[in-house]
């Protein structure tokens, strides 16, 4: 009669390469089957980026002012625009 003895690995334990060497056992039919199958997928990934800004600032003063007399001082129009963006990329 033959025995079989089962000893699990503590979670924590490292092995060295000869006690890797030693771990025998183990059969994952499914994966041997699927080995036999050669290569199943062939999966190609292609990113493609586009990012389009468009900024249009539009100053509208002294519209529809008839007349500008003698005293006239220009107003001051200050004008800040501001643009930014972010590409970011996540797996």
């Amino acid at each position: 009669m033959s025995n079989l003895q089962m000893k699990d690995l503590a979670s924590v334990e490292e092995l060295d390469g000869r006690a890797m060497a030693e771990v025998r056992g183990g059969n994952d039919a499914a994966a041997a089957w699927l080995k036999q199958m050669g290569p199943v997928a062939n999966v190609n990934v292609g990113v493609n980026q586009n990012i389009t800004q468009l900024q249009n600032v539009e100053v509208n003063a002294l519209n529809n002012v008839g007349v500008i007399g003698a005293g006239f001082v220009a107003p001051n129009l200050t004008v800040s625009p501001s643009q930014w963006a972010a590409a970011n990329l996540a797996l």
